[in-house]
């Protein structure tokens, strides 16, 4: 924890530099796991995949055929997921996962998605 607690500092400080203010939700709240989930979206909305009708994921970048990695923790195969890594063994595996929204994808990166081809 000691270096999350440096990176959330420094973030703080970089931020009161520039003027920005620092906005947080609630973690009472019912979407402060949702915005943390949106905010990796923001980071990482290239590294994105789709739940195929055989179990297996589509990575939307390369459509890549993917799996959840044994280590995921996830207790269920959501149909839109962020990854963090992709791991090359005998099968292709997604790691460090966690679920988003379509919607999201949308929002926070309509440069990138294109809706025609959108799942």
């Amino acid at each position: 924890f000691k270096q999350a607690d440096r990176v959330r500092e420094q973030l703080s400080r970089i931020m009161r530099t520039q003027q920005i203010p620092l906005v947080s939700t609630e973690f009472t709240s019912r979407e402060y796991y949702n915005n943390i989930r949106k905010a990796l979206t923001g980071g990482y909305f290239m590294q994105v995949g789709h739940l195929e009708r055989s179990g297996h994921y589509l990575t939307v970048k390369d459509n890549q055929v993917v799996n959840l990695h044994p280590s995921t923790v996830l207790d269920h195969k959501p149909k839109w997921c962020l990854y963090h890594e992709f791991v090359l063994t005998s099968k292709n595996y997604i790691r460090t996962v966690t679920a988003v929204e379509p919607s999201w994808l949308l929002e926070i990166a309509p440069h990138y998605y294109d809706l025609s081809n959108f799942p």
